[in-house]
C-alpha cells in the first residue's frame, strides 16, 4: 500500500462474480495511484471471496474484510469501510459497476478546490446487457442534469439526485458529522444523502462520465423492499415532514398542489409524520371542490389559482409527477413572486 493513502474506496461486495473482475480493472486503471481499495465481503457464496483474496496477495492496497455477521446489508458493509478507511476521502463504488481511469484524480482535485464542498459526485453513463427502461433513463439523465450544491438540494425530495457509487466524499465528515450509513427500512443510499443536506452539508457534480452504472436484474434496485414504491414514500414524507416543521411558519397554511395519485399519497404520509396539510390545490376542474380523505383526515381539492391571493402567503409542496409538469408548477410559482425553498418545494 501506498503510504499515506489519499483515498480509500469503500466496496461493498456480495456475490458479485459475474461483473467483479470488469469494476476491479477499472479500479487498478486509476491514473491515480494513492488509493487503498478497502472491500467488504457480506456473505458472498460465489467466486467474489476469492476474487478479492487472489488480488489482496498481489496488490498490498488492497484489504479485504467482512461484516460481523453473513449478508448484514450494504450499510453494515459500508460502515466497516469507513471504520477501516485511513485516508482523507472516501469513494463510493458497487462492485458491478466500472469507473473511468481518470475519475480519482478529477473527483479529489475538485474537493481540494473547494474545502466548503462535503462530497463530488460525477455524472453517469447506464449501461445493460437489456434494453434500459424508460423509468431508468429519465432518473439518470435528470440526476445528471444537476450540478451545482444548490441544484442538488433544491430537489432531494424528488429523489435520491446523487447516484451512490459515483460519489466522493469527506471521510471525517461522513464519520463524525454524519455518523456513517443507516440500515433502515428506506434505500440506504438516499436516506444517507437527505441526512447530508439537511445538516447543511454541500454536494456538487462534475460534468463529466466517471461512472458507468451497470443496470441487471440482481440489483438491489430491483430486488430489495426497501426500494419500493411504499418505503420510497416513507423516506421522501419523512424528511420532507422535517424540512415543513422549520420552513412552514405557524401563521402559514400548507398546501400539497397536485390532487393525483402522487399529491393524494403524499399528503396523507406526511400526515403520518406529524405534518397535516391544510387542503390539496389542482389545476383540473373535475378535481377542484372534491374531498380527500386518508389516515384519519379529509382535505379539500382547491382551484390552484386561489392560493396566489391567500394572505399570509401559504407554502406549497409540488406532487405532480414528470419534468413538464414540475417545471410548468416552478415558472407558475415564480411568476407569483414566489421563492423555491422559502414558499414552496418540490417533491415529485
Amino acid at each position: 500500500m501506498i503510504h499515506p493513502p489519499l483515498v480509500s474506496i469503500a466496496l461493498p461486495v456480495r456475490n458479485a462474480g459475474p461483473w467483479l473482475g470488469e469494476c476491479l480493472d477499472s479500479i487498478l486503471a486509476q491514473s491515480e495511484p494513492r488509493f487503498e481499495l478497502v472491500a467488504v465481503d457480506d456473505g458472498s457464496s460465489d467466486s467474489s471471496r476469492a476474487m478479492l483474496d487472489g488480488l489482496a496477495a498481489s496488490d498490498a492496497r488492497v484489504r479485504v474484510l467482512e461484516t460481523r455477521e453473513s449478508a448484514r446489508g450494504i450499510a453494515e458493509a459500508l460502515n466497516v469501510a469507513l471504520a477501516a478507511a485511513s485516508a482523507p476521502y472516501l469513494v463510493r463504488m458497487d462492485a458491478d459497476d466500472r469507473m473511468h481511469p481518470e475519475r480519482l484524480a478529477k473527483q479529489i482535485a475538485a474537493l481540494e478546490a473547494d474545502p466548503a464542498l462535503f462530497g463530488v459526485a460525477s455524472r453517469a453513463a447506464a449501461f445493460s446487457a437489456d434494453p434500459i427502461q424508460d423509468g431508468m433513463r429519465a432518473y439518470v439523465d435528470w440526476q445528471n442534469a444537476l450540478l451545482t450544491p444548490e441544484e442538488l438540494a433544491r430537489d432531494r425530495f424528488i429523489e435520491s439526485p446523487v447516484l451512490h457509487p459515483s460519489v466522493a466524499l469527506r471521510t471525517d465528515v461522513v464519520r463524525e458529522t454524519l455518523g456513517g450509513w443507516r440500515s433502515t427500512a428506506w434505500p440506504e443510499d438516499w436516506e444517507f444523502f437527505l441526512r447530508a443536506f439537511e445538516a447543511g452539508l454541500r454536494i456538487a457534480r462534475l460534468p463529466e462520465v466517471l461512472v458507468e452504472w451497470r443496470l441487471h436484474s440482481l440489483q438491489a434496485t430491483r430486488t430489495h423492499s426497501q426500494y419500493s414504491e411504499d418505503a420510497l414514500l416513507e423516506l421522501r414524507a419523512a424528511y420532507l415532514a422535517r424540512f415543513l416543521q422549520r420552513a412552514a411558519t405557524s401563521d402559514r397554511s400548507l398546501w400539497m398542489l397536485g390532487a393525483g395519485p402522487v399529491g393524494k399519497a403524499l399528503v396523507k404520509a406526511l400526515s403520518r409524520h406529524g405534518v397535516v396539510a391544510n387542503g390539496l390545490a389542482d389545476v383540473d376542474a373535475r378535481k377542484i371542490g372534491g374531498i380527500v380523505r386518508g389516515a384519519g383526515h379529509r382535505w379539500r381539492v382547491a382551484d390552484y389559482r386561489d392560493l396566489e391571493a391567500m394572505t399570509p402567503r401559504p407554502f406549497a409542496v409540488s406532487a405532480v409527477a414528470g419534468p413538464v409538469a414540475r417545471e410548468r408548477i416552478r415558472a407558475v410559482l415564480a411568476g407569483w413572486g414566489w421563492a423555491e425553498g422559502d414558499d414552496f418545494v418540490v417533491a415529485a
